[in-house]
């Protein structure tokens, strides 16, 4: 059952009693018994049980994230073991022995650090006081906190006392990593789980501490402190006493982001109205005063985490479109991809300013890629374009003009027709519904159709006989497939974002000992990163210089521009991506 936070905090809470020296927030009002303990019921109603029912276990294991109230538990348990006038498990925090034990002073009562005390040596001089038998109360109480520092030697020194210690022992291990624990010690403890405190809890625990330090904090101050504490009641705490030594007892929200180096929600999302709209010189403006002003690059790039996410979630509830949707989600991409470039890079900033522009270009990304995917079975092929766009070609090829349709598609006539062995009869879109196939499935078939039609063309036309054999005498047939896939598997190495880009609108050409990539415009600003570069350089050693020049959409001869104007053909685009992702997976195993 699920126990509110106390209205008021006790008056055992704290220290109040006026010394000289001062207490900070989070020691003065250290919980005291388990009520006290915020978000961690079901902790304490099983420990308190456990004293009641006298099914006490003679090792505990408290494991949680930090600050959630592991140690402050452990003390508690060992007051409500040792004190002589304890109601129902529950100490009265005022006599000798509670005041003791809160002080850490206790011979009773042993607290060890297990990231100072990590050695063989420090666990034999415990087991030694093992022996010992209580002085004062009823147990002796050793408290072990990070207990996962211990080396693998002292945890196999301490293992034959953990299973059979004297019935006056009882451990308590706190760590924050669980996993680092021997398993052989973890059979032999009773564990105990503390989870994250929620925001509500903290606030509202934040609050009573103000009332009682006469502070009157402005309105969303606390709410944003429990925020960023991320379920941490004394990092929240810690965050509070710094607000008022800094800003006095009537804190403000611009205080806050002051002190921790924040920006405002205000310049977040205007910082993201102008990367939406694409204005990447706009965008550079926006950022460089945030950074300026003493903004982390790491804080600002979080920052902008949480915004994105927050409005994924609106736009998700309110129907947002998938073509938004996947440029929300891409932005978060690069934001966590900026987030471990951060942590390797000196230069932050200009880490962050890449990452900006690269989601800068997300408009028109995503529009291509939502467009670009094969049209349906119904609508006729063009043969060349459709090879150019997945296939390198030299730079014949490339000059040639596309011939149309009607010019490439084989004679009506019986005696001049060639029928290729594995042609597929087109079936039209009423195929889709027959025998309750599914859309996936419909669309993997009109791709298989569209390559098909292209193969057929492609056998018929002179044009293209002469590009294969034009192919095959400079790059010796599938040479060029595998330098082509070779330049895309070192690009998404640097960027799975980029490599989408250029199987989408780029084009590799071979001319001789050089070659040529022709991408659009868009394509062009994305590949001008240092990452793909020196990717670039590296693919060149094995393969040949590496021009990149910028010209027509490759495969169409329509620019972005034009492509963007027009409404794509394609009404379910993530059916169309997973039957690519089939046909593809097909291939593969074909090859194989």
């Amino acid at each position: 059952m699920t126990k509110s936070t106390p209205e008021t905090l006790p008056e055992g809470s704290g220290d109040r009693s006026g010394s000289v020296e001062y207490q900070v927030i989070a020691r003065r009002f250290r919980p005291r018994n388990f009520d006290e303990v915020v978000g961690q019921e079901a902790v304490a109603d099983a420990l308190r049980q456990s004293i009641l029912q006298n099914r006490l276990a003679h090792a505990y294991l408290f494991c949680g994230p930090r600050g959630v109230g592991k140690t402050s538990m452990a003390r508690i348990f060992a007051a409500a073991l040792q004190c002589p006038h304890a109601k129902e498990a529950t100490p009265c925090g005022e006599c000798e022995t509670c005041q003791r034990i809160f002080r850490g002073e206790d011979s009773d009562v042993t607290e060890m650090d297990g990231a100072s005390n990590r050695g063989i040596d420090d666990i034999r001089g415990l087991i030694e006081h093992v022996q010992y038998a209580p002085t004062q109360g009823r147990y002796r109480v050793f408290i072990l906190d990070e207990v996962h520092m211990l080396t693998r030697d002292a945890f196999n020194a301490l293992l034959k006392t953990l299973e059979e210690p004297p019935s006056h022992v009882k451990f308590v291990f706190a760590t924050t990593e669980p996993e680092r624990i021997l398993p052989t010690v973890l059979s032999r403890c009773q564990r105990c789980d503390f989870s994250s405190i929620s925001k509500s809890d903290i606030s509202r625990r934040l609050e009573q501490i103000c009332q009682l330090e006469n502070a009157q904090p402005g309105e969303g101050l606390l709410e944003e402190v429990a925020l960023l504490a991320q379920g941490g009641m004394r990092d929240a705490q810690s965050m509070l006493d710094q607000i008022l030594a800094f800003a006095g007892k009537e804190p403000q929200l611009e205080d806050l982001l002051r002190v921790t180096g924040r920006v405002s929600t205000e310049n977040l999302l205007q910082l993201i109205s102008v990367l939406e709209s694409g204005d990447l010189g706009a965008a550079i403006q926006e950022l460089g005063p945030l950074l300026d002003s003493g903004t982390e690059p790491s804080v600002l790039t979080d920052q902008l985490t949480a915004v994105y996410r927050d409005q994924l979630h609106e736009g998700v509830a309110s129907g947002w479109s998938a073509e938004k949707i996947e440029s929300n989600l891409l932005a978060q991409e690069i934001l966590q991809e900026t987030r471990l470039k951060l942590r390797q890079q000196d230069r932050g900033d200009l880490v962050l300013e890449l990452a900006l522009m690269r989601i800068g270009t997300l408009s028109s990304l995503v529009r291509t890629g939502l467009s670009s995917p094969a049209t349906p079975a119904s609508t006729p092929a063009r043969a060349i374009p459709a090879k150019a766009a997945v296939t390198p070609v030299n730079q014949e090829a490339a000059v040639t003009p596309a011939p149309s349709t009607e010019e490439i598609q084989a004679p009506e006539s019986p005696q001049d027709s060639v029928e290729p062995q594995n042609s597929v009869e087109p079936q039209g879109e009423s195929r889709a519904n027959e025998g309750g196939m599914s859309r996936a499935q419909a669309a993997l078939e009109a791709l298989q159709q569209k390559s098909a039609k292209a193969s057929v063309a492609v056998v018929d036309s002179p044009v293209a006989t002469a590009t294969l054999e034009s192919e095959e005498a400079t790059t010796g047939g599938a040479g060029s497939d595998s330098a082509w896939e070779e330049l895309k598997d070192e690009i998404s190495r640097v960027s799975s974002l980029a490599a989408r880009h250029l199987s989408n609108d780029g084009v590799l050409q071979n001319q001789g000992e050089k070659q040529v990539l022709i991408v659009s415009e868009s394509l062009e600003k994305v590949l001008e990163s240092p990452e793909i570069q020196s990717a670039f350089k590296k693919w060149g050693k094995t393969h040949g210089a590496l021009s990149v020049v910028q010209g027509d959409r490759p495969g169409t001869g329509e620019s972005d521009s034009e492509i963007a104007g027009k409404p794509s053909s394609i009404e379910a685009p993530q059916v169309i991506r997973d039957a690519e992702e089939i046909f593809r997976a097909k291939a593969h195993r074909k090859q194989s």
